[in-house]
């Protein structure tokens, strides 16, 4: 990774690799946030260039390095390494998965939220298998998921346009096809999403695909009304 793009001019920042996954070649997002104490917050890390260390290093301090669920979980030993005096903070199922992960605080301990009063903490609740949690940023109005949706289009690679259009998900935003097939309790799940519904959301940014900044909720929702969750 060595390019860094804006997506809310002087709050947030977001950077884009290339994963591989069952096949297809992916991009996965990397999202960076300001904090209310002019730190940084890193969603989703990932091992990071030189170029691109110095670049994050000019917006401010890394404070908080951010694992979603229990699979974007790979690259932040590196981003750890990377900015020393970070805070780690994940879900115990990405530890569990990971020796050189090392969490700092869980992700739904309250004083995570308490240390970030700016953001919301929002487990979606059901889906063990992804066990991820949502954040909120209110100065901006900017919701963060990792996996919780996914939407490809003609900026991807070849084998992920191909493979999206087989899976309904080119150009439409939908659960990822693994995700939904491991949906636990379905009330939970929806009694999470539901919660989405209060919040001014201006924007979802998620790790593979566009930011979805039409109707954002609304088409989040959808999607996981198609896969039986939520009326």
């Amino acid at each position: 990774m060595t390019e860094l793009t804006t997506i809310v001019d002087g709050e947030v920042w977001a950077t884009e690799r290339t994963v591989w996954f069952s096949g297809v070649r992916l991009r996965a997002r990397t999202s960076i946030m300001k904090l209310a104490d002019d730190g940084l917050l890193i969603h989703s890390p990932a091992p990071l260039s030189e170029e691109l260390k110095a670049r994050i290093a000019q917006l401010g301090p890394v404070r908080w390095l951010v694992v979603p669920n229990c699979f974007h979980h790979l690259g932040t030993p590196a981003a750890a390494a990377a900015f020393p005096d970070a805070k780690v903070v994940g879900p115990p199922s990405a530890a569990a998965k990971n020796p050189a992960l090392h969490l700092d605080l869980e992700i739904c301990d309250p004083s995570f939220a308490a240390h970030v009063p700016e953001l919301a903490v929002l487990p979606l609740a059901g889906v063990p298998f992804l066990d991820e949690t949502l954040l909120y940023h209110r100065p901006t109005e900017t919701l963060f998921g990792a996996d919780a949706v996914l939407r490809a289009d003609e900026h991807d690679h070849f084998t992920w346009r191909i493979a999206s259009r087989m899976l309904g998900c080119y150009r439409r935003v939908r659960v990822p096809p693994d995700v939904k097939k491991e949906v636990a309790n379905r009330e939970a799940a929806a009694e999470s999403l539901r919660a989405l519904e209060r919040l001014p959301v201006r924007r979802l940014v998620v790790a593979h695909g566009e930011v979805i900044d039409e109707d954002p909720v609304a088409k989040l929702l959808e999607a996981w009304k198609l896969v039986g969750v939520g009326t």
